[in-house]
């Protein structure tokens, strides 16, 4: 209340948290789909990578020892292979595309790989098991933290402007929701001795009020006001909802503003539209009545 008169709904917490809500979840799915564009779909291909060089070395080498070649012909071998090079299925033609810009394109296989003795031990060790030999033990050397299979394939230039393009849309939501988030709580609905005062809009004399629909109000506290101002019909929306709300041990706030439009109001009133049962079956009995003066 301002004055003794007049009755004030400003925004309620229920709209403010929902705002800050959503705020809060576009927010964060911006930070998300910026960061996987910008660090975590190029960091996992790297390591994609790395693993597809260790799949490739122990097929290789198993190559190599049915042509019954020696170590030194291994390693002359293995010292010219590239980690970052087309790889099969998962063949990629802008491999810079796809992995942060500071990476090496020309990197070689790592030692473990490359050195014919440290190689045919760990290939004779971890032949049989599900990941490639010595996989496991680079994986976790030299602060690499990677996964034991790294069986998430390579994700392509499309796939990593997804992230961004989502990133954007997530952002101007998160900025969208901000604005209304701000602008709503600037705002209030009032209602004086003399006429309403929507939220963000001009004062409105009960007698300019034509007509009200309050066929929403019961369910989701929205009615319209229809009005003439300077000689057009112009409409307003009481929101109870956002202004207001209707908790009874704060009063009743928007419900006591309504009925103080009601008091005052002398125009149309629309409270009830005909269900679409009932105006089909008005359709079929005019139908029916054609039909029977055909």
């Amino acid at each position: 209340m301002s004055n003794s008169d007049e009755l004030v709904c400003r925004p309620t917490k229920w709209f403010l948290w929902r705002g800050v809500a959503m705020a809060l979840m576009f927010g964060v799915g911006a930070i998300f789909f910026f960061k996987d564009y910008k660090f975590g779909y190029p960091k996992k291909n790297v390591e994609r990578y790395y693993y597809l060089a260790f799949e490739q070395a122990q097929e290789d080498f198993a190559k190599h020892l049915e042509a019954e070649k020696d170590g030194p012909e291994w390693e002359a071998f293995a010292l010219e292979q590239k980690v970052f090079s087309h790889k099969g299925s998962e063949k990629i033609e802008k491999i810079e595309s796809i992995v942060p810009a500071d990476t090496d394109l020309d990197t070689r296989w790592p030692d473990i790989l490359t050195d014919y003795e440290v190689y045919s031990k760990t290939y004779e060790e971890g032949n049989q098991f599900a990941i490639p030999p010595g996989w496991k033990e680079f994986s976790n050397s030299g602060g690499r933290t990677w996964g034991e299979t790294s069986k998430i394939k390579l994700k392509s230039e499309s796939k990593i402007k997804e992230q961004l393009y989502i990133f954007i849309l997530c952002l101007v939501l998160f900025v969208t929701a901000i604005f209304f988030l701000i602008r709503v709580m600037g705002r209030s609905m009032s209602v004086n001795s003399e006429g309403f005062t929507p939220a963000g809009g001009k004062f409105i004399p009960f007698g300019a009020i034509k007509r009200i629909d309050i066929r929403k109000w019961d369910t989701k506290g929205l009615a319209y006001l229809f009005y003439e101002q300077d000689g057009s019909e112009k409409k307003a929306k009481v929101d109870g909802m956002v202004y207001g709300q209707f908790k009874k041990e704060d009063g009743e706030p928007a419900q006591k503003l309504y009925e103080r439009i009601m008091d005052n109001f002398e125009g149309e009133l629309i409270e009830l539209a005909p269900d679409d049962d009932e105006e089909d079956e008005n359709e079929a009995e005019k139908a029916d009545a054609n039909d029977s003066e055909d």
